[in-house]
């Protein structure tokens, strides 16, 4: 299998209100509109993200939890800046993590946490499981 796009379809009442969140906050493009369902892109990459309402003429109803969604991104410290200074909530500030990212959270309208992050250098004790797993 090739996979050739990715997105990710979140269930929420909030479509109106994540449709501009990701809009606004993070340049998704519009592609699709109806009162049930919303599919936005990401500029320039094969990536998606959709939102459904929980419940429709047919099919499961269904309000996942626990979704997280990651941006890498360029410069995090800027885009902390940038979206704290937007007025947006940071659940979780700017850190180094030992794995190998500097990071922070926010939360999109329905409560799906947004992990953007940079790469960076592990520790010296997760470069060490990272190599184990090299071929």
């Amino acid at each position: 299998m090739k996979i050739t796009r990715v997105d990710t379809t979140i269930s929420t009442d909030k479509l109106i209100e994540s449709k501009e969140f990701y809009m606004q906050h993070f340049n998704f493009e519009l592609v699709y509109e109806s009162d049930w369902y919303i599919e936005l892109l990401a500029p320039d990459l094969s990536v998606g993200v959709s939102f459904t309402k929980p419940q429709r003429d047919s099919g499961d109803f269904f309000h996942g939890t626990g979704i997280i969604i990651s941006f890498e991104v360029e410069d995090v410290d800027a885009e902390h800046q940038r979206l704290k200074e937007a007025g947006l909530t940071i659940c979780q500030e700017l850190v180094d993590k030992p794995w190998g990212e500097r990071s922070f959270v926010v939360n999109d309208p329905s409560g799906v946490h947004i992990y953007i992050y940079k790469s960076i250098p592990p520790t010296s004790e997760y470069k060490a499981v990272y190599d184990s797993f090299k071929k």
